[in-house]
């Protein structure tokens, strides 16, 4: 830019006048003409932010002017910076640091050169986490290095139950990428185990104690070993005779982690009711589950499941009684709502496929259909592919925040994202404006 002081005119000067008025300052009238008004403004500008009120606004105004924001800070360009490393170090998303710094190109950075770092976002009043599946687990990765401050953990799918009560490794399991990009930015790394819907295979490890008590110790060694912040047990379509030894193996589990200082975080089943509709729900004791864990995941999605009709994933009002009921059982600083970013596409009368956002959006401008918004339900809409036609549900940012009034309404811990790179971007500005 160039260098301006008073008698300067044009398109720069009003450009000046503009931005000392958006930081709070007074040049008179946006006319682009540099008079004793605008040049007042600047030297208050510039006592303000410790520079030398000289009235000029050359290299060491503009940038001031142009990237500090309030609670922000000036940075010097050093050899091997990039803005990825310095989004790490300062602890702000990548997607930030480029807007605060809109005329920098971040491939051609230069020593010397000065940019902005804007400050890290403002503290959330819940807890945001997700799960990330290890089959996206690169796109997801993506998705969480762009938004890392507003995550307080994660949960990697790296785990499967054994029936010897070993942990075996999903594919990408234990990768140091995504534990180096947690770490950098004070995410909490809380590795899931699953049973994979097998419900003979939990029963088998769960009733036989010695196959229990080597999977507990077995996950005691993986936690101490990668240090991670906790385990999550993620254990669906149990057997309801087994409600009782399930929440025997939790407290178990919780008493032993606790002695390594680690957390104990459980995925269970959405229901309104005790019994909740079907076996994997009713063998889920809300109650037991929750004294004995450190943190509980509620899986608020798949009203509308791939296997069954069409439909919305996850109705507010569905979703309210959900919460209603666990908030009498479980207490609502242990509690987090898992909250679908996902969507389904039904072929007539077909099991569905599963769409992220961006897919679903795709696919309504390539057939052209209209999109029905639905704050309470989720948008739909549907199309026909060669003679066969399809109905989409899916979620965005608008029905996300129903959930979110929702979360805030029963004043529970916070919400776990499922998953982390099927979002429509914008959830992220609704979780800031809501938490």
């Amino acid at each position: 830019m160039t260098t301006l002081r008073r008698g300067a005119r044009g398109p720069e000067v009003r450009e000046l006048q503009q931005l000392l008025i958006n930081w709070g300052y007074n040049p008179g009238p946006v006319d682009g003409i540099f008079g004793i008004r605008t040049e007042q403004a600047v030297r208050l500008f510039q006592r303000d932010r410790g520079l030398a009120a000289d009235g000029l606004v050359g290299p060491q105004t503009w940038p001031a002017l142009l990237f500090q924001q309030p609670g922000g800070q000036l940075y010097t360009i050093q050899a091997g910076d990039t803005f990825y490393k310095l989004a790490q170090r300062f602890k702000v998303s990548l997607e930030n640091l480029l807007a605060a710094n809109a005329g920098v190109n971040p491939n051609n950075l230069r020593i010397g050169q000065v940019i902005g770092i804007p400050a890290p976002g403002p503290g959330l009043t819940r807890t945001v986490s997700s799960w990330i599946p290890y089959w996206v687990q690169t796109q997801a990765f993506q998705a969480l290095q762009n938004q890392a401050e507003l995550f307080s953990s994660i949960s990697p799918f790296w785990y499967q139950l054994s029936e010897s009560g070993d942990l075996l490794a999903f594919s990408g399991a234990e990768d140091s990428s995504l534990l180096a990009l947690a770490a950098a930015h004070g995410i909490k790394v809380i590795p899931l185990i699953s049973n994979e819907f097998n419900s003979q295979l939990a029963s088998s490890v769960l009733n036989n104690p010695l196959i229990r008590q080597r999977h507990i110790q077995n996950i005691l060694n993986k936690v101490s070993q990668m240090n991670y912040a906790g385990i999550e047990i993620d254990y669906e379509n149990l057997l309801v005779s087994d409600r009782e030894i399930f929440v025997v193996f939790l407290q178990e589990l919780k008493r032993a982690l606790a002695g390594l200082n680690k957390l104990l975080v459980v995925t269970i089943h959405a229901k309104t009711e005790p019994t909740g509709g079907w076996s994997g729900a009713e063998a889920h004791d809300y109650v037991g589950i929750g004294q004995n864990t450190d943190l509980v995941r509620i899986m608020g999605y798949d009203y509308h499941w791939r296997g069954g009709p069409p439909g919305s994933i996850a109705p507010a009002a569905w979703i309210d009684s959900v919460l209603a009921y666990a908030v009498s059982a479980i207490p609502r600083n242990k509690l987090e709502l898992g909250v679908p970013a996902y969507g389904y596409d039904w072929p007539q009368d077909q099991q569905a496929a599963g769409v992220t956002y961006d897919e679903a959006i795709a696919t309504a401008n390539r057939y052209k259909a209209s999109i029905i918004t639905n704050a309470q339900l989720g948008p739909h809409f549907t199309y026909t592919a060669n003679g066969v036609v399809h109905e989409v549900w899916f979620v965005d940012a608008l029905s996300f925040s129903t959930l979110l009034d929702l979360v805030n309404k029963y004043e529970i811990q916070g919400i776990c994202i499922w998953y982390l790179s099927a979002e429509d971007p914008e959830i992220y500005t609704a979780i800031r404006n809501k938490f």
